[in-house]
């Protein structure tokens, strides 16, 4: 159920967005308004429509459900956004994913249990930026086509918690 939730808060987070001596932060980056998942909510709101117009009113029950559901996604996926704060002060990393504007979850882990920034290739040309813990658990930072800017974001958190940075 933990894994299920973290997925459903989960945020991409690649962007430096602020650096001092005591604190990093990232910031993701904004989605697009039209997306795939609103044109697929968009077609079956409007075929909702047309089977409330044409045919009987009782059709048009499930590709309404089926465009809610879709649209209500879509909302919760544009409005997903996300900051990762790392703290020397308290000696902790903050995960903050916030979606609907006021929907918000926070996920802690300690500085020191981050052994590693592992920079992994992943399948159709992505690349996953992560960190990796000293209970073997890798924690996704951001995941990205372009290698280059998560090298660089990869760099930055590497130096900042002077931990080393595996290129996979």
């Amino acid at each position: 159920m933990k894994k299920i939730l973290y997925l459903v808060n989960y945020v991409n987070i690649p962007l430096l967005a602020e650096k001092q001596d005591q604190f990093l932060v990232l910031e993701s980056i904004p989605n697009k308004v039209w997306n795939p998942v609103f044109t697929a909510g968009v077609i079956t709101f409007v075929l909702s429509m047309l089977f409330r117009g044409f045919f009987n009113s009782e059709l048009a029950v499930f590709p309404l459900a089926l465009s809610t559901l879709i649209l209500f996604s879509g909302v919760w996926i544009l409005s997903a956004n996300g900051k990762i704060v790392l703290d020397n002060n308290e000696s902790k990393c903050y995960f903050i994913y916030k979606h609907l504007g006021y929907f918000q979850k926070i996920y802690t882990y300690p500085l020191t249990s981050f052994d590693k920034v592992l920079l992994t290739a992943k399948g159709n040309q992505k690349f996953l930026l992560g960190l990796l813990s000293d209970n073997g658990k890798n924690v996704t930072v951001a995941y990205s086509k372009n290698k280059e800017h998560l090298l660089l974001t990869g760099r930055e958190m590497s130096s900042f918690l002077k931990i080393p940075l595996q290129l996979d």
